[in-house]
């Protein structure tokens, strides 16, 4: 989930040390090089849907991949460009680059990557600028969403910019600013760093001192048996958003078996106004991996192998329906 100063963090990310870069050709992704001044040197990748018409707004989804995967790896093993096609939207592909990270990972513990304005986390902001400008982006449906270093990244961009994102799912993350170093993460990651709500709400509000506006629905999935980033991660995820919110870390609903698949529960919580402002799905006999349903039908897609695994449900597709992308 983040760079090798030790050997042990080899060990911990072993899953995403296989793939080499892929052809980017194969999703049909675009390359964009002169997006902003790029204090994070990353590489900037989009999706234009068949059906992009200048004259209508569509919706705008971010999707951060996690450590030894590029652009067009998530792209794929997602499957959010069958989506964006199928549901008119358009699909940014932030990319990491070798020189900030011989593992391919977002920053994702470091101040000056995570910070508003500063490094990978400005980078990418200025990647959505750069999309809204050029593109005509229902300003009202911007979603961000990432695996594992990808889902930490997603939460500084949600810390950062809450005024910018409608919503934001996180898969098999951590809370935002939780870990300031390699070994501070490490503890993260094994689920052994105990931050209080307070503190964890305080790193955020310190992102924006004056803001007074709402914070984005949040999503968040979590494998229980995965051994790359503890469970115990979506317990500090819930408590950092749901303080912020000013919500209790109580679940208001409760639904197992979710789509009668028995590994999954769904947990929403409920703000003042009672509207879901956070929902969790906790996954039994889930690994490092993503939920993917490989098929033709609207509700099916992804790739399986490494990175993904078949339990019947597209998490992709669920994301999509949780944001209201799905006509």
């Amino acid at each position: 989930m983040f760079y090798k100063p030790f050997g042990l963090i080899i060990i911990c990310i072993f899953f995403f040390h296989v793939y080499c870069i892929s052809q980017i050709s194969e999703e049909n992704l675009i390359y964009i090089e002169n997006f902003g001044s790029n204090p994070g040197n990353l590489k900037m990748f989009n999706y234009l849907n068949n059906k992009y018409n200048k004259n209508e707004p569509e919706p705008l989804v971010v999707v951060l991949h996690g450590c030894s995967q590029n652009a067009n790896d998530v792209a794929e093993l997602t499957g959010w460009n069958k989506l964006a096609e199928l549901n008119n939207f358009i699909v940014l592909y932030p990319q990491q680059k070798f020189s900030n990270n011989s593992n391919l990972c977002f920053n994702w513990f470091k101040s000056k990557d995570i910070d508003k304005g500063k490094g990978e986390c400005e980078s990418i902001y200025q990647m959505i600028k750069y999309v809204t400008e050029n593109y005509n982006i229902a300003q009202n449906k911007i979603y961000i969403t990432g695996l594992s270093a990808g889902a930490a990244m997603s939460m500084a961009l949600l810390a950062t910019h809450p005024e910018t994102f409608s919503a934001g799912a996180v898969f098999a993350g951590t809370a935002y600013r939780i870990a300031n170093n390699p070994v501070t993460a490490m503890h993260v990651m094994f689920g052994n760093r105990h931050v209080s709500n307070f503190e964890l709400a305080h790193k955020v509000v310190m992102q924006n001192v004056e803001y007074k506006g709402t914070y984005p629905k949040l999503i968040i999935y979590q494998g229980l048996s995965d051994p790359i980033v503890n469970h115990k991660n979506a317990g500090f995820i819930i408590s950092q958003w749901s303080t912020i919110c000013k919500m209790d870390t109580v679940p208001d609903k409760i639904e197992t078996n979710f789509n009668n698949i028995k590994d999954i529960t769904r947990f929403e919580y409920l703000n003042s106004d009672s509207v879901t402002n956070i929902i969790y799905y906790e996954i039994k006999d889930l690994g490092h991996r993503l939920l993917i349903n490989p098929g033709k039908n609207n509700n099916e897609g992804g790739k399986t192998g490494l990175f993904g695994i078949n339990k019947g449900f597209h998490s992709t597709y669920q994301t999509a329906v949780d944001f209201g992308l799905v006509k």
